[in-house]
């Protein structure tokens, strides 16, 4: 009976997109804790805020579950000529070029910059630039394919200089988008066992504090006396602070951040102008941006389209693996990480572009289960 238990828990997939709605939920429980200090908080979350984060996560998991029951994936399809062209002229050769220029556009935007963005809040300010947006698009994709495709244990080197690299812009987000969706292409292609998933993803946590905890303690004009983790409760306290005040707003700018992230500005600026009446760029968690602009069925709908989408490339990567499962785990990596910082980046949305074109090539595959008759 034991060992059956122990089967079934080794048979677990960990990054299925179900784990998008337990970190939700996670990140709730954290950012309570955080809110119950009344020092920095007038109030702790308002039930209604709970529930519709509740409700979100709810929606989230049955569009997986609904998936995961009606699509059956028939395996590989040898005849698209087009996945077979993209899988022959993507070599390896080709990915670790995409890779070295990745590497010299961090660098000389760091030279340009004339310091480390990690230790001067000003300069962090000016950090994302076009040549740090290219060289962040060239390098995420490029790195968890070669893993995923081409995996040798020197790749691991790439890894963590270029954890290094973007890590000195001063961004978490950035770092942690290398370290969690390598770990999640490692986790696939079966080069990482699960009694280690834990304590890497301890060390990847630890990282990303260290990382938010410097640059914190640089902005000019703030003086911080909170620790590390004392930093984590707040922090998580007050995104979601900020998605209480959004939902009295909600429906209020009609579009306006949708519109902002495929254009010009800067939507998290916006929020923290529109909400707090601030010029601050504000993070407002996975459901701030969208419920301020459509409200609660426009909540309902992103949700919606997580769900179906992330089981769907779920699958797909599964079986077809390699350049599939590289983009999944970019994508669903962000997708974690947009939980506190919302889905304001165009950027980020450019891989979901990629995500688009893998299941576009594999949709001859997909068929819909029939309902047998008793």
């Amino acid at each position: 009976m034991l060992g059956k238990k122990l089967e079934k828990i080794k048979q677990i997939d960990i990054f299925s997109p179900y784990i998008l709605g337990i970190a939700i939920l996670l990140f709730l429980i954290v950012g309570c804790i955080g809110t119950l200090d009344d020092y920095h908080f007038k109030s702790v979350l308002s039930l209604e805020t709970i529930l519709l984060i509740g409700f979100s996560v709810l929606i989230l998991i049955l569009s997986i579950f609904f998936i995961k029951k009606t699509i059956v994936y028939n395996g590989n399809n040898n005849s698209n000529k087009f996945k077979n062209i993209l899988n022959k002229y993507l070599s390896e050769k080709l990915l670790i070029f995409l890779l070295a220029i990745a590497i010299i556009l961090q660098i000389y935007n760091l030279f340009n910059l004339g310091g480390i963005p990690l230790f001067n809040s000003i300069l962090k300010t000016n950090a994302t630039t076009n040549f740090w947006r290219i060289s962040y698009l060239l390098f995420l994709p490029a790195i968890n394919i070669l893993i995923a495709k081409y995996y040798k244990n020197e790749y691991l080197i790439i890894v963590l200089i270029g954890a290094i690299l973007y890590g000195l812009n001063g961004y978490r987000t950035s770092i942690i988008g290398i370290l969690l969706s390598v770990l999640i292409s490692l986790y696939y292609i079966g080069k990482l066992r699960k009694r280690y998933l834990f304590f890497l993803a301890l060390m990847m946590g630890f990282f990303g504090l260290i990382v938010g905890f410097i640059a914190s303690q640089n902005i000019v004009g703030q003086s911080w006396t909170l620790n590390p983790i004392e930093l984590v409760f707040y922090r998580a306290g007050f995104t979601l602070n900020v998605f209480e005040r959004i939902i009295s707003l909600a429906s209020t700018t009609n579009g306006k951040i949708l519109s902002m992230i495929f254009s010009t500005g800067s939507p998290r600026t916006f929020i923290g102008n529109y909400v707090l009446n601030y010029n601050v760029c504000l993070t407002s968690t996975f459901f701030g941006p969208v419920t301020l602009d459509f409200g609660i069925l426009g909540l309902a709908i992103q949700m919606l389209f997580f769900g179906v989408f992330l089981k769907l490339l779920h699958i797909i990567q599964k079986a077809e693996k390699g350049i599939s499962t590289g983009i999944y785990a970019v994508i669903l990596a962000h997708s974690l990480i947009w939980i506190e910082t919302g889905p304001t980046d165009i950027m980020i949305w450019l891989f979901f572009v990629l995500g688009i074109l893998i299941i576009f090539l594999n949709f001859s595959n997909i068929k819909f289960k029939i309902p047998k008759k008793k």
